[in-house]
């Protein structure tokens, strides 16, 4: 018995020290990039520095040295992949890593910065996100995985300086028959307003799913989806008047999930169940319904869409200014800028849909004609200098 316990005791010793051991392996001094991502917003500049710094997750006697270089375009798609983005690599012209190397003292955690410059950024395709992956070597510390490249993402985003003023006036778009069963969607914008009303369209059908602010008794600046669903943002005091926002509503018929989103941010989740929507007897930008024709958008918008599929955070950031007119997904998009109207020999003003479906928007004012009500006729759209900038 004394002899099974013997045995017993120095198996157990020899488990303690391997826990040891391992423990040690995994919480050993390691080297870093301490923040995995740089962003970086170019509108209105032509060069800018930025810094890579390296650190060790704790100190060390002797020096760790450190190589940078610049990844390939694998690298691009590795990031594009985990994050549902569309970016591109940088071109080689408009940056230049100064120094490849680095050291991190002895006694030290981080190195001395080495910079990364930017140039000729005015010259870059503007709506496009741009990604330098930087990846790193080094001698002397074992490297933490998964943190050995930093991601400098550069977006040129897209200068807007007109846009399309309602305060009355809206669009009226026919969608296909497709359109009277949809699923998964998103509804897009950017609006601006210098006062707040109860009962404000901004689109969609009402009764089905419209995307508004507001309601009877509700703060006049409280965001809604109401119809079949009925989604609230929390805190109404999110939005101000004379600021420019992006607004999205998604429904994910895979989850069943119904999410507002402000700037790109998810503000409210909720799940609704399993839906679908009729937006071909009526879809609407600025206005509701004929029974109340008051029910319209008091400001400005630019850049409005829908969607067939629910549109993830990333997509909704990176793509408020712009977005490919033959992305997947895509069933209309009406830019709002003034290059986009026209009259036709119908007698009626459209903003014209920028995708292939070709889902042109008549520019109203009044009524639609809907049953029991005279149409109200059509509108020159006005078109306004205002640059838009999200803050």
């Amino acid at each position: 018995m004394k002899r099974i316990n013997l045995y017993i005791s120095i198996l157990a010793l020899f488990i303690f020290i391997g826990c040891n051991d391992s423990e040690e392996d995994m919480l050993g001094t390691k080297i870093y990039f301490e923040n995995t991502q740089i962003k970086i917003d170019a509108e209105d500049i032509d060069s800018y520095e930025c810094e890579v710094i390296s650190r060790l997750s704790n100190f060390l006697k002797g020096d760790v040295n450190v190589e940078y270089r610049i990844g390939d375009n694998s690298l691009v798609e590795a990031y594009n992949l985990k994050n549902g983005t569309t970016c591109l690599p940088m071109p080689a012209e408009n940056f230049t890593l100064t120094t490849t190397n680095a050291v991190i003292k002895a006694g030290d955690i981080y190195s001395a910065p080495n910079q990364i410059q930017l140039k000729n950024l005015l010259k870059v395709e503007e709506g496009l996100t741009y990604v330098i992956p930087v990846v790193m070597t080094a001698e002397g510390a074992p490297m933490m995985s998964g943190s050995d490249v930093v991601y400098v993402v550069v977006k040129k985003p897209i200068s807007i300086t007109k846009v399309q003023k309602f305060n009355g006036k809206y669009l009226d778009v026919t969608l296909p028959a497709s359109a009277k069963s949809l699923s998964s969607l998103t509804f897009e914008t950017l609006l601006y307003t210098t006062y707040y009303k109860v009962l404000s369209t901004v689109m969609g059908n009402e009764g089905i799913l419209i995307l508004r602010f507001s309601d009877l008794k509700h703060p006049a600046n409280e965001l809604q989806i109401a119809g079949k669903i009925s989604v609230i943002i929390p805190e109404p005091d999110i939005f101000q008047t004379n600021k420019w926002y992006h607004v999205a509503f998604t429904y994910d018929s895979d989850t069943g999930m119904a999410t507002i989103y402000v700037n790109g941010e998810k503000i409210i989740a909720k799940n609704v169940g399993d839906q679908t929507f009729n937006l071909n007897e009526r879809f609407c930008i600025g206005y509701a319904y004929d029974y109340d024709p008051n029910r319209t958008w008091p400001g400005y918008m630019s850049e409005c869409r829908l969607w067939t599929v629910a549109r993830t955070a990333n997509q909704l950031r990176d793509n408020m200014m712009y977005v490919d007119p033959n992305t997947e997904g895509l069933m209309g998009y009406w830019k709002m800028n003034g290059t986009d109207v026209e009259k036709r020999d119908d007698g009626y003003y459209y903003v014209k849909d920028q995708t292939k479906n070709k889902l042109d928007a008549k520019s109203r004012k009044g009524r639609r004609g809907e049953p029991g009500y005279s149409e109200g006729g059509t509108v020159e759209p006005e078109i306004v200098d205002m640059k838009v900038k999200i803050e």
